[in-house]
């Protein structure tokens, strides 16, 4: 039973192999769905328990083979336990961000078909009862949370859609189902970010979705990992509606490696969170780690000289080793030595401050990360790898992963085998239980032969995304966008059959739409969307997001796009980070001030401009701003300008400022 390479195969296979007592899912809200303050478990069994009670609820109220069942959720445990229940009735899922206007669920749910909505919140389910007033046709909404006062009609709570389903039909048809689903059967429809007009419906596959699980999960590292069967604690923080983090954590974390999904409470309280959890995964975006890196760096800042020596001292003795992994050229024993010294007196106190100390394993995707960042956190310890990937591809089509060059697991000697075990040892094992590598001699000991040995041979180049994950191909087309194969590369996009047709080449190649290119060993690195490109008046090609992110690396700089299309010079709409500047300019009057007045105080200009500036020292003068317009508010999703996963929509800012923008070219 269970045996088809399927998602919902996949999750009762793991289910029952991990018995009863094994914890999967933990989060701050209890069994009714209303959030508290204390973390409440659910085991394997409790959570395939509840996908079989919902499951046949949902076949109780007509839900059939193909029919498409919207979920309209931020993440938490019943997002996967719904997800895993419409799988088994052999619906197709279509998620939804939590953050969606109600212009565009009303889209989403007309253009999907779907006629059951699964939604979090009493706010929500009154939301999507509104837009089935107003003609949407939806016949069934579905709440998480509980419901009191007057019930319309079709409305439920998720107890009732399972109690409900306890008594339509017993668990063992729905497990019939669950083995009827096949690869080729659609699983999902995941909606794209709508950047350019609206969002296209990405129809995935079981099959797609289960290749990218064994591709993300290929490496060395992580198959030791899975054969220890580890229950490394992931922190998911990342909405489970997008392929990123539904993959990593979901996917790959939880169902194929059997790991423990902790959800934090929110965005805003990540920070407490990860000192509550301790977490071992950390799957994350690039403003996640830029956050960490000029948290600590502030702080540095107000160290005594003294300290601050030692600080920078270590941050040296870190960087060398980053680096050394970079190139595959090991560590001298002295620097081996400084960076051991360098990890007991500063770096072990900078993660246990922040609640890293258990952390293993930090992955970063969805943009550029700067390549001071990463080499920042890995000198911690901290094994940060990027990734690249679409929608298009359920995510993953490049990993950064730390992994041998050109060197299979038939290569491995008996040495090396046991050389990779002690690598584990000490940096996975150990250290998700808290235990430094470089505290304790044995633990010491044998990362130092391992790293001697092998470990030096394990490759990240920061600054890139990786090589191409394997049963993949990719290469560069003549004007310099992305092309890809893969078995995890979509079939279609829903109801769209001329957009589908232009997303691939004539001889079957995916336009990625992003501009990137390859160094000697295979490494990718993305420059910008294809889309995105400027091109000046006198002719010159501007890829705007190097410039727009090494705006953004400068200390007081929180938000930039840069502006120049058909014009003669370029600009900037600059949106500071008001709470840098507020620390900055502690004790005056400024510093008090609102963002809007803060604006007006020369100082502040100053240092937002000095950030301008530098930049522009390292680029072509063609590249170079000319003006930038200083913003007091931030480009947001709830106002318009930013996508649900954070990518700037250029054409509604550009409509929205147009009054700025036009003032520079004045």
């Amino acid at each position: 039973m269970f045996e088809k390479d399927t998602l919902c195969g996949l999750f009762h296979r793991q289910a029952l192999h991990q018995g009863d007592d094994q914890r999967f899912l933990s989060s701050k809200f209890d069994r009714a769905g209303r959030l508290t303050g204390t973390y409440h478990d659910m085991t394997w069994k409790i959570v395939r328990e509840q996908v079989l009670d919902f499951g046949r609820g949902l076949v109780s109220l007509g839900v059939e083979k193909g029919d498409r069942v919207a979920l309209f959720s931020e993440s938490r445990p019943w997002w996967i336990v719904a997800d895993q229940a419409i799988q088994a009735a052999g619906a197709i899922g279509v998620p939804f961000y939590s953050t969606l206007t109600e212009t565009e669920l009303a889209f989403m749910i007309k253009d999907s078909g779907a006629r059951v909505l699964i939604v979090s919140t009493v706010d929500k389910a009154e939301l999507a009862l509104r837009l089935r007033q107003e003609g949407v046709p939806l016949s069934m909404v579905i709440v998480m949370e509980p419901w009191s006062g007057g019930r319309p009609d079709n409305l439920h709570t998720v107890p009732e859609i399972m109690e409900r389903g306890r008594r339509h039909m017993p668990a063992r048809e729905l497990e019939d189902m669950i083995d009827s689903v096949e690869p080729h059967d659609t699983a999902s429809i995941i909606y794209t970010s709508g950047t350019t007009g609206n969002p296209k419906g990405v129809v995935l596959t079981q099959g797609n979705w289960i290749a990218n699980v064994r591709q993300s999960s290929h490496s060395t590292l992580v198959r030791r990992q899975k054969e220890r069967n580890l229950h490394l604690v992931h922190l998911v923080h990342l909405p489970l509606c997008h392929v990123y983090g539904r993959t990593t954590d979901y996917h790959v974390g939880g169902l194929h490696l059997g790991g423990v999904l902790v959800f934090a409470e929110s965005y805003e309280t990540l920070a407490r969170d990860i000192r509550e959890i301790r977490p071992n995964v950390i799957i994350s975006i690039p403003r996640f780690f830029e956050k960490l890196y000029d948290t600590v760096q502030s702080r540095a800042e107000s160290l005594s000289p003294r300290a601050r020596a030692l600080f920078n001292w270590a941050v040296a003795a870190g960087t060398k080793y980053a680096e050394s992994m970079a190139t595959g050229k090991a560590l001298n024993q002295w620097d081996t030595l400084k960076l051991a010294v360098a990890d007991r007196l500063v770096f072990s106190k900078i993660r246990k401050n922040a609640g890293l100390d258990r952390l293993v394993l930090g992955v970063s995707g969805g943009g550029r990360l700067p390549e001071e960042v990463c080499n920042f956190i890995r000198s911690l310890g901290i094994q940060l790898n990027e990734g690249y990937g679409l929608t298009e591809t359920c995510a993953v089509l490049n990993f950064n992963e730390p992994e041998i060059i050109d060197l299979s697991d038939g290569d491995l000697t008996g040495r090396d085998n046991r050389m990779i075990e002690w690598l584990v040892d000490v940096m996975v094992e150990s250290q998700a239980r808290g235990l430094s590598p470089f505290a304790g001699p044995l633990r010491a000991l044998k990362l130092s032969i391992a790293y001697r040995h092998i470990g030096y041979r394990l490759r990240i180049k920061p600054g890139t995304v990786g090589r191409p994950v394997v049963d993949t191909e990719e290469k560069i087309a003549d004007d310099g966008e992305i092309l890809a194969k893969g078995p995890q590369v979509f079939s279609s996009y829903w109801n769209l059959p001329r957009e589908t047709r232009e997303s691939f080449t004539d001889d079957g190649w995916f336009r990625t739409g992003d501009i990137g290119g390859f160094d000697n060993e295979g490494f990718l690195s993305i420059t910008d969307r294809k889309k995105d490109i400027i091109v000046t008046a006198g002719g010159k090609n501007i890829a705007p997001r190097p410039v727009e992110e090494t705006l953004t690396a400068k200390r007081y700089i929180d938000q930039a796009m840069l502006v120049g299309d058909g014009r003669r010079y370029c600009t900037a709409l600059i949106v500071p980070d008001f709470e840098k500047l507020a620390l900055q300019m502690k004790g005056t009057d400024a510093g008090k001030a609102s963002p809007k007045d803060m604006l007006s105080n020369r100082m502040v200009l100053d240092l937002i401009r000095g950030g301008v500036d530098d930049v522009n020292r390292s680029l072509p003068r063609y590249e170079q701003i000319k003006y930038c317009s200083i913003l007091s508010e931030p480009f947001r999703i709830e106002t318009g300008e930013l996508t649900p996963s954070m990518k700037m929509k250029r054409r509604v800012i550009e409509k929205k400022f147009k009054r700025e923008i036009d003032a520079m070219y004045e």
